[in-house]
């Protein structure tokens, strides 16, 4: 029998349209054509949760403040900086609110409303912090004044944000750039997935996904610096980096991606080392995350050393690169990373050796 579509198909073609049009792949990076082509993530909101989740147990500390802090510079940095610019004049207050929901919904960020004066809400949230701060960083830039803020989860799709005027100058937040190298992109023939709708946003093969900027993970990552004491020397990654500090929460980010990945319990078939093509294809170029420029076997154990042209975030690409070896071979991996012209090497094989 042939299979007929059913006028009730899930496929959201306006929105996959609009997806497509503003997140271009280029070297296995979605680039943001309304934001200076900055790098995006296409990720899971379940996968966000636990890769958040298990940062927090590595970390041995609570994160949540960070990431408000993070995700409210970040909204305001990037709010200011679309091409499409905030409305203004006399009539445009309610204009602004249609003008953030269109950006929202593109990016799967949810929805915000306003309860009163001093209280702003965040609906069909992807995490409560995150939602705190993106929230308080659109409204700043929305009423062009500064706010204290802090939030309350009211449950698992709704927070609430609780604003308290700031007559300290505002500084817009400055720009923050990874410590690795970005090679020369190159354009991509891969397309941005078609999407289906979803009650609180759009989805991918069944769930609900957004856009994560790289920006987040950046200002994040600064967050964090200061205030890790997690000292890792059981050799299982090695990271090519001066700083300490920095060492420490690329492996929080790396450990954390590799168990969110695993916990996923996607399948993983490697025979050969040829294979590893069709997993970068599917689990990070299709993701963002970089695209795969070759690879080769550096042992007769699974061992392998792949190279990619670009990088969401070496840290994250890493942790993948691991949780794809463990699902593949069944055994711990231990990995090492660095740069050599642009070009991000990763050397994955057993922890322990093998007679």
């Amino acid at each position: 029998m042939p299979i007929v579509d059913s006028q009730d198909s899930p496929l959201d073609e306006a929105m996959s349209e609009r997806l497509s049009q503003r997140f271009i792949s280029e070297d296995g990076l979605y680039l943001d054509t309304s934001l200076e082509m900055t790098p995006h993530l296409l990720i899971s909101v379940d996968h966000m949760l636990d890769w958040f989740n298990h940062m927090e147990e590595i970390a041995g500390q609570p994160l949540g403040r960070r990431l408000a802090h993070a995700s409210a510079d970040h909204e305001t940095w990037r709010q200011n900086r679309r091409t499409v610019p905030l409305p203004k004049g006399i009539f445009s207050k309610r204009k602004r609110i249609s003008w953030l929901l269109k950006d929202w919904s593109e990016r799967g960020l949810g929805l915000l409303s306003v309860q009163s004066a001093e209280r702003i809400r965040v609906e069909k949230q992807i995490q409560s912090a995150m939602a705190g701060g993106q929230g308080a960083g659109a409204w700043e830039v929305l009423q062009g004044s500064r706010f204290r803020f802090r939030w309350e989860q009211y449950d698992a799709s709704r927070t609430d944000i609780i604003l308290e005027p700031d007559s300290r100058q505002a500084h817009p937040p400055r720009k923050v750039i990874g410590i690795w190298k970005d090679g020369i992109r190159g354009a991509s023939k891969r397309t941005f997935p078609a999407v289906d709708t979803h009650d609180s946003g759009w989805e991918v093969d069944g769930r609900r996904c957004f856009m994560l900027g790289r920006d987040l993970i950046l200002r994040l990552e600064d967050e964090i610096l200061p205030h890790t004491k997690n000292k890792f020397d059981d050799g299982t990654l090695i990271l090519d980096l001066e700083d300490d500090a920095r060492i420490a929460v690329w492996n929080i980010f790396a450990r954390a991606e590799k168990q969110a990945f695993i916990d996923g319990g996607e399948h993983i078939m490697i025979a050969e080392t040829e294979h590893w093509e069709g997993v970068a294809s599917t689990f990070f170029s299709r993701t963002g995350h970089g695209e795969l420029q070759y690879c080769k076997p550096c042992d007769s154990h699974g061992g392998v050393e792949l190279a990619f042209k670009s990088s969401f975030h070496p840290a994250l690409l890493t942790g993948r690169v691991m949780a794809c070896w463990q699902r593949a071979y069944g055994r711990q991996p231990r990995a090492e990373w660095h740069q050599n012209e642009g070009v991000h090497i990763i050397k994955v094989c057993s922890r322990h050796e093998i007679a």
